[in-house]
């Protein structure tokens, strides 16, 4: 059978990475992790734990960070994992007969991210090749949210999509310092690259996580009206425009951006749920609870369900409702 191995980059990683690695290190035959310039204990874990561990210079690049890591990986296939994911092996088994498939270049995987610590706290999700052939011409492209993908259509292999589970934890304490190394990146990246609204769209996002609000909300309005974008990430960008008209109480913003209906269960669940904070904040009572109760917020893994219950507990309080 084709081997696989892990290539990770990290660094102050100390809190985490025993976590990622202990998820696969029965699993793989190879792990290689990367250190950018660590001043904790993150090498001596991994060392202990079993990987190799190679010393990089973090040049404001995570494609030049993830390739030197593969350089280093032997294996046939390559998992690539980061210090605050683990990774679900359960999920791999149906799938690992592809790694002997002649003609696949990869997989996407789902991307399980936590957003909060409670049981009932959201989720979101997203695809991505996380496990791809080590051979030559597949390689990591861009400073920041770096891709693969098209390296594997370059040599014409294809990317199946699957249901392989990795589960991401770093959205539940992200450092300010992170969001603006990630900003400084991307406005690296857009003056590079002008004309790609990729990069605006997560540039927006970094604004938005930053509380830059009145930034966020000109980068949003900006792509939401252009070409480039996935479905996912125009109705994100329409759900952000409306999460921002409800912080500024601007009803009318709320109801613009809230008029479509999504196909995923879970986005369109957390548009109903902002439309019915701005109903009930716009004393629409009764439009509110029925927002409230219905089965696409009832069923979003975006939407937090305490609020959601508080909120139901509060309209039903109120009288004729």
């Amino acid at each position: 059978m084709a081997t696989l191995g892990v290539a990770m980059i990290v660094k102050d990683e100390s809190a985490n990475v025993a976590n990622a690695i202990n998820s696969i290190k029965n699993f793989v035959d190879q792990i290689v992790v990367v250190d950018t310039g660590s001043t904790d204990e993150t090498p001596l874990i991994c060392t202990r734990l079993g990987a190799e561990v190679y010393f990089n210079k973090w040049n404001e690049d995570f494609s030049e960070a993830r390739n030197f890591a593969i350089s280093h990986v032997r294996t046939d296939w390559i998992l690539s994992l980061d210090a605050d994911e683990v990774f679900d092996t359960a999920s791999f088994e149906n799938y690992k007969h592809f790694l002997d498939v002649k003609g696949i270049g990869g997989l996407n995987v789902k991307i399980i991210n936590s957003l909060g610590e409670r049981d009932l706290s959201p989720q979101s999700e997203h695809r991505y090749t996380r496990i791809y052939r080590n051979v030559a011409g597949i390689a990591y492209r861009g400073r920041i949210h770096e891709q693969i993908l098209s390296s594997i259509y370059d040599l014409g292999m294809e990317v199946p999509e699957t249901d392989i589970i990795i589960k991401h934890y770093g959205y539940v304490d992200t450092s300010e310092e992170k969001k603006m190394r990630n900003k400084e990146l991307l406005e690296q990246e857009i003056m590079e690259h002008p004309e790609d609204n990729w990069l605006k769209f997560h540039l927006a996002e970094t604004e938005f996580a930053l509380g830059n609000i009145d930034k966020a909300k000109d980068l949003y309005r900006f792509v939401a009206n252009t070409f480039g974008l996935s479905i996912e990430q125009v109705e994100r960008t329409r759900i952000r425009l409306a999460q921002i008209g409800l912080a500024q109480d601007e009803f009318e913003s709320i109801q613009e951006w809230c008029d479509f209906k999504s196909n995923d269960i879970h986005r369109d669940g957390l548009r109903k749920f902002i439309l019915a904070a701005g109903c009930m904040t716009n004393n629409q009572f009764s439009a509110a609870l029925e927002l409230f109760q219905s089965v696409e917020v009832e069923g979003s893994n975006l939407v937090d369900k305490t609020r959601v219950t508080d909120a139901i507990r509060a309209l039903k309080s109120f009288p004729g409702i």
